[in-house]
């Protein structure tokens, strides 16, 4: 009987709690409602580098400078942490794997900075 108590009053308890957190939510400066996708137009003026040493293309976001890709191909899924372009003199980072590529290994996201 005491067993059936504590596991309503737990059950209640948390109900109540997701319930008003829920109902309490400050909803004041969501900025994220106001970005969206970028146009067709940005799309089409964006410039494309090919990096022929490690044989990926990117691109150069200009409001943060910062060099973007998301196709570094990996053949058996293991990333560097860094590595750096001596040509371009770029420094690039991996933030994270993208997906599964079409034969086989795995894309990874990369982003640089010139130095």
């Amino acid at each position: 009987m005491f067993k059936k108590l504590v596991v309503g009053a737990l059950a209640t308890g948390i109900a109540l709690t997701g319930g008003i957190g829920a109902a309490s939510a400050n909803t004041e400066g969501v900025e994220n409602t106001n970005k969206m996708a970028p146009s067709i137009a940005a799309l089409e003026n964006t410039t494309y580098y090919y990096n022929s040493e490690y044989d990926f293309w990117f691109t150069h976001d200009r409001d943060r400078d910062v060099y973007k890709t998301y196709k570094f191909h990996s053949r058996d899924g293991y990333f560097a942490n860094s590595f750096e372009d001596t040509n371009r003199r770029i420094k690039w980072y991996f933030k994270g794997v993208v997906g599964d590529a079409p034969g086989g290994g795995k894309y990874g996201h990369y982003e640089g900075r010139q130095y």
